[in-house]
């Protein structure tokens, strides 16, 4: 019960990763306000889920791409659970685009969702915790396609790299009011999307046989590092981003000697 007592908010929280992040603060005590778009229906089931291990819990449905609905979504949360400790950012959107066939309508949805929905969605929250005097924790659910590149991601990667700067950023300001400030940056994680595409042996072995671990990893080996940043374990730890993909990234090219070379 790492988190007993504590009041948070996670974006995004009906999807699956953002309700394995829910779920993941419940089972430590914490009180949970999850927000959605569009998935209300899981967001409520969700909220029961919570309620049932015995924790408070609220769905609230707010539009991260407007100021306005972040606001409210502060506001209701702290009407519903009566304070913000934690904001976890973790509302986005991902589809794959090649660079050449990327509209500008699609940039500035992903720009502002990825992005200035993550950057608003902390800043609110911290007013808040400073309101109340501090202390806070916010984490943001970036991905390691921040660095390593794909030519159909690069809008959603210029969002990422933005997401780990703006951690950095908002750590150094924010530290003096008592507010942490890191960043979780998952690799392929094992959502049911992915699952069914991995049933595909060309899908799954590329990705596999790079990763250290041999497999991508579960939603529920990202929830455990959102967590720890929300806890007095990381109680010195602020910007800092944190890769959970199975070391992927750390992968370099292995070169097979023969005795020709």
């Amino acid at each position: 019960m790492r988190l007993e007592g504590k009041k948070a908010v996670v974006t995004g929280g009906a999807g699956a990763i953002g309700s394995g992040i829910c779920l993941g603060l419940a089972r430590e005590g914490a009180d949970v306000a999850v927000n959605y778009r569009n998935s209300e229906e899981q967001a409520r089931k969700l909220v029961d889920e919570i309620q049932a291990m015995g924790r408070k819990a609220v769905a609230i449905q707010a539009d991260v791409r407007q100021s306005e609905e972040i606001q409210r979504l502060i506001d209701e949360t702290v009407s519903s659970l009566g304070r913000l400790d934690i904001v976890i950012n973790n509302a986005a959107t991902g589809p794959q685009i090649p660079l050449l066939e990327l509209s500008e309508e699609t940039l500035d949805d992903f720009l502002q969702t990825n992005l200035r929905g993550y950057f608003l969605t902390a800043l609110h929250g911290a007013k808040q915790m400073v309101k109340q005097g501090g202390p806070g924790w916010i984490v943001n659910v970036s991905s390691i396609s921040s660095r390593s590149m794909t030519s159909t991601y690069v809008h959603y990667a210029a969002t990422k790299g933005g997401i780990e700067a703006t951690t950095r950023g908002m750590a150094v300001a924010l530290g003096p009011h008592g507010i942490r400030v890191n960043c979780v940056a998952p690799g392929a994680v094992m959502t049911p999307t992915v699952a069914n595409m991995f049933e595909e042996p060309l899908n799954a072995d590329p990705v596999n046989n790079r990763t250290p671990i041999g497999r991508i990893v579960t939603i529920e080996e990202c929830v455990g590092p959102v967590v720890f940043f929300c806890s007095e374990d990381a109680s010195g730890i602020t910007g800092q981003v944190l890769d959970v993909d199975g070391g992927y990234t750390i992968q370099g090219m292995e070169w097979a000697l023969s005795e020709d070379i």
